[in-house]
């Protein structure tokens, strides 16, 4: 695992090993856009891509991500498999 994601992963989700947060990719972005720096997204969409984010944010479990977030993040990510 990349230094910067095992920061990033200790950072959002500081009560499980850094391996088992990355290895729930959806689980670890969802915890990431509720609790990222601003700094670590440029880092994070190295890694992984729009419809990956799409899908954890759209499938996202109960109690991690707060509305407001959510919100953020459902007006800066494109919507997937829509063509202009």
């Amino acid at each position: 695992m990349k230094d910067e994601l095992e920061q990033i992963a200790r950072r959002v989700n500081w009560f499980e090993s850094p391996e088992k947060v990355v290895s729930a990719v959806d689980r670890f972005l969802v915890y990431f856009m509720q609790y990222c720096l601003d700094t670590d997204i440029p880092v994070m969409r190295r890694y992984f891509t729009d419809q990956q984010f799409r899908h954890a944010l759209n499938n996202r479990p109960p109690g991690i991500l707060d509305d407001r977030s959510a919100a953020y993040w459902d007006l800066v990510l494109p919507v997937c498999g829509v063509t202009s």
